[in-house]
């Protein structure tokens, strides 16, 4: 992490897992956390959270704003394999994550 962000008290407990700041817009931060998380053992059945909190940089200093979203998982696997996807995911399969089920995997067709 470029600066030491305080996470909310209630939050301490979970495991930081990553970071995203924009190169183009540093004023803003996602910090994502892990609950029922184990680092080592993605294929346990842990029902595990990522929640995602935005920070906003006010006189040279995250500070954070609110949660954006906490999404759930049967297993450390499939959490996992969502942050790994995060920092690349379209705003379109992100919402469909906020509003749909998890695991949906859509492929864009042509109108025609």
């Amino acid at each position: 992490m470029n600066q030491k962000v305080e996470i909310p008290f209630e939050m301490k407990h979970m495991l930081l897992l990553s970071q995203i700041i924009n190169s183009d817009n540093t004023r803003f931060e996602i910090l994502i956390l892990g609950e029922n998380m184990k680092p080592d053992i993605r294929n346990e059945k842990a029902n595990s959270v990522i929640h995602l909190l935005l920070y906003i940089q006010r006189e040279g200093q995250y500070v954070f704003e609110n949660l954006i979203e906490s999404f759930a998982f049967e297993s450390n696997e499939m959490a996992y394999n969502f942050l790994t996807e995060l920092p690349n995911m379209s705003a379109l399969d992100l919402l469909l994550k906020l509003n749909g089920p998890v695991d949906i995997d859509m492929e864009i067709q042509p109108i025609q």
